[in-house]
């Protein structure tokens, strides 16, 4: 049996950007994320009155690739196609592959 995955990069980016609006301090925080990224969140840290509003976005790594592996069983399929995962990368998905 054939088992192909889909796996996805853990990954994930940082920043902090201040400014004088919520809208700057995002624009700010946002600024510098790396090519290949999915903004996830921005949230904001910091918004006393007369101070600058400080915000956080947090990016994930869009690298997403297909594994293949094969056994006897599906469960040995299972099992191969897991221990094919790299290091740094999560198993979103696996469907059984039809060899005809």
């Amino acid at each position: 049996m054939k088992l192909r995955g889909t796996i996805r990069s853990t990954k994930s980016w940082t920043n902090e950007g201040s400014g004088l609006t919520a809208s700057e301090a995002r624009a700010v925080a946002i600024s510098g994320m790396p090519d290949g990224y999915e903004l996830v969140d921005v949230t904001t840290v910091s918004a006393k009155p007369g101070e600058p509003v400080t915000m956080r976005a947090i990016a994930r790594s869009g690298d997403v690739r297909d594994v293949e592996a094969d056994g006897v069983t599906q469960t040995e399929a299972a099992a191969a196609l897991r221990a094919a995962v790299p290091e740094g990368f999560l198993l979103l998905q696996q469907v059984a592959v039809d060899d005809a």
